[in-house]
């Protein structure tokens, strides 16, 4: 996987540096902290204080959201006249939690209210008529969409048709024509005057609860409601901007200090959480919750957050913590097969990774192609067929390459699809699976995907170890909650020379070291730790969170580190890319490598360093040797240099040299010939483009 860092905001843009600079001293916060409001769109002390201490009175107004007067005036209507109200939502975490706000808000009403959920593996997405007849069956005079119902125009004319009125709430985009429902409330409308249109379904039925509160001149506490649309706006992957950013820290905030939901309670319970953050939201209690309606059992969701007896919400709570383990059984099976096979076919040199198989479940895929494409960093496509030879796709993209629009360059090979740049599904028919993954490696050549396929990371600026004080940590802690478009703040830290590396941990896979007086900890970076022994006269750049660690009362700064670059020249993988290039790439692509940045010492071996790699290479043909020593040992070599040697004697047929696994395997051909080794290939294009 190639890796280029990013600072969000380039410090050449001498507008930002002004604005950073007025921030920092208006609202009397680090420069660094200014720098993470200004990447995260404040423009002023104002906006960078609304950022960092949001509060109630930032929310918006219910009754701008379009159509909110005549889904208020509808709902109040049926509870009115008693009118038997369904709310209609989605499977997934958004969907159930959005269902469950209103169902008990409702209730609460004293309205006739029940709901209905689709089985994701039976019904799929969405309204579907057979549902909307069984409703009509049951006397329902009024459906509520949530978190789905914008793109359901047949359905809702059908709904009228037998007689129920239907209020559309929902936050995906709207597709030409809205549906002739009593109300569309939906923040993406064209017409729409809301200030934010980012909101997920369980944020649009929050609104719609306050909108009903004020309609009915009540002011009850409506934490409950608050805290439910908090865990479904992390996990929905929403911006955490705006309002969205409100939701969640009031609603964080109001979990951890009393929690008025027994459910999550519950849930938080089970899971062994014992402080709520936005991070155990995404990665522990939300994949219990969307674990149900993967494997089909959504409407337990529902009495979780729903059911007032503590008893009923733990066995709930205990339940879905068991549907989550089955999924994660599932869900890893799924997995091993798809690296196996994608690793022995080699499918990881394609630009789109595609992998197939027997029943996968398809509940899962879409999981599992999001670990594949970790890995390798390619887009990924994840197949599950079934007994009649249907396969159901979840795919992934990176950066730069649009997997809808590689899809739709194919799209009379599918039965279905949908999506957009960087997630699509779809079903095909098995044997047209071979045609899908030649269409994809033909679009990917025509539009040089290829290219695209080096991932970014981004940074909020760099620090020094000075500028890591308790007084940056106190600001920094006021960014939070992070998540989408308010990632946690990553800081570059520069010729930072370790002490004291070791590694830690089960198979030693973690690595710590102290930088001055920091401690830092890499996890699963246990195989830098020979790198970083090595004494770089520029030293290395780490990419880190400061955090502090709470151990027997004592609170220390230390640096979660994420990445480690060590001095270019001395990365594995960045020299086997670029003498990748150097052999098989054109001459434009060899140009543009970074490598002839270099001073030409450090890139093209002389005379000495060449005949002293072919004296230990001979010293150790039998058993081999590290290629790390061999450097460790000559001071004048470094990482690209001890290749190229390889490489150029493999050329010349001097020494035939195998590297495995960091070790240099040799032969001395018998017969010895006097070479020229100026006439290498290798030594030729070097020379070409350093001098």
């Amino acid at each position: 996987m190639q890796e280029v860092w990013c600072e969000r905001i380039d410090s050449g843009q001498s507008e930002l540096t002004v604005i950073i600079d007025e921030i920092a001293e208006e609202c009397n916060i680090p420069k660094p902290v200014a720098k993470i409001a200004v990447a995260r769109g404040c423009r002023n002390s104002m906006e960078a204080m609304a950022y960092l201490e949001p509060n109630v009175e930032d929310f918006n107004n219910p009754w701008d959201l379009p159509d909110m007067r005549q889904a208020v005036d509808r709902i109040l209507s049926a509870k009115e006249n008693n009118e038997k109200v369904c709310i209609y939502g989605d499977y997934d975490v958004d969907g159930t939690t959005a269902v469950s706000i209103l169902v008990d808000y409702l209730k609460s009403l004293e309205m006739t209210v029940i709901y209905k959920i689709p089985n994701r593996l039976i019904e799929g997405y969405g309204m579907n008529i057979n549902a909307i007849n069984k409703l009509a069956d049951q006397g329902v005079k009024l459906i509520v969409t949530v978190d789905n119902g914008i793109a359901a125009k047949d359905e809702v004319a059908y709904a009228a048709e037998k007689g129920i009125d239907v209020i559309v709430t929902d936050h995906h985009e709207c597709q030409g024509e809205l549906p002739k429902a009593v109300a569309v409330v939906d923040a993406k409308r064209d017409d729409s005057q809301y200030p934010f249109s980012e909101l997920c379904g369980a944020g649009i039925a929050f609104k719609c609860v306050q909108a009903l509160e004020e309609a009915q001149n009540q002011t009850r506490d409506l934490r409950n409601y608050l805290e439910c649309a908090a865990i479904a706006t992390v996990a929905d992957i929403v911006p955490l901007q705006n309002e969205n950013r409100l939701i969640v820290k009031m609603g964080i905030e109001s979990i951890n200090a009393d929690c008025k939901n027994l459910g999550i309670q519950a849930l938080a319970q089970v899971s062994n959480v014992q402080e709520v953050t936005s991070g155990n939201i995404g990665f522990v209690l939300a994949p219990k919750i969307n674990a149900a309606g993967r494997l089909g059992e959504a409407d337990c969701v529902v009495d979780l957050y729903t059911k007032n007896n503590i008893a009923q919400v733990e066995q709930v709570a205990t339940f879905l913590k068991n549907e989550n383990e089955k999924r994660q059984e599932i869900e890893g099976q799924i997995y091993e097969e798809a690296i196996q096979a994608i690793k022995k076919d080699k499918r990881y040199r394609e630009v789109f990774i595609c992998a197939s198989g027997q029943n996968w479940h398809s509940g899962v895929i879409g999981i599992v192609a999001s670990k594949i494409q970790e890995i390798w960093y390619h887009p990924v496509i994840v197949m599950g067929i079934d007994e009649d030879g249907m396969a159901r796709g979840s795919c992934r993209s990176v950066e730069g390459i649009n997997i809808f629009e590689a899809l739709s360059n194919c799209s009379e090979l599918f039965e279905t699809y949908g999506g957009h740049e960087m997630a699509a599904g779809f079903s095909i028919k098995k044997e047209n699976i071979p045609k899908l993954e030649l269409s994809l490696k033909k679009w990917a050549k025509e539009n040089h995907a290829r290219s695209k396929l080096v991932k970014k990371v981004y940074y909020d600026g760099s620090l020094s170890e000075d500028d890591i004080d308790w007084e940056l940590m106190d600001c920094i802690s006021m960014c939070e909650p992070y998540g989408v478009k308010n990632p946690s703040p990553l800081f570059r830290l520069s010729h930072v020379h370790p002490e004291e590396v070791k590694t830690m941990g089960k198979e030693q896979a973690h690595l710590s070291f102290k930088d001055g007086d920091l401690r830092c900890i890499a996890f699963s970076k246990g195989k830098l730790a020979s790198s970083l022994l090595r004494d770089y006269e520029a030293g290395i750049d780490i990419l880190a969170v400061p955090k502090i660690n709470h151990f027997m009362g004592n609170d220390q700064i230390e640096l979660m580190i994420k990445n480690i670059q060590i001095p270019e020249l001395f990365d594995h993988k960045k020299c086997w890319h670029f003498l990748k290039v150097i052999k098989n790439g054109s001459d434009e692509m060899i140009k543009e490598l970074p490598l002839w940045h270099h001073d030409s010492r450090d890139v093209l071996p002389n005379r000495e360093e060449t005949v002293w790699v072919y004296i230990m290479l001979k010293k150790y043909a039998a058993n081999g040797v590290k290629f790390d020593s061999l450097i460790d040992q000559n001071k004048h070599l470094n990482c690209f240099k001890l290749l190229a040697i390889l490489e150029i004697f493999n050329e010349i047929d001097v020494v035939h040299s195998k590297l495995k696994k960091g070790v240099i395997y040799s032969k001395i051909p018998a017969e010895q010939q006097k070479k020229d080794i100026k006439k290498a290939e290798l030594v030729i294009k070097l020379k070409r483009n350093i001098l």
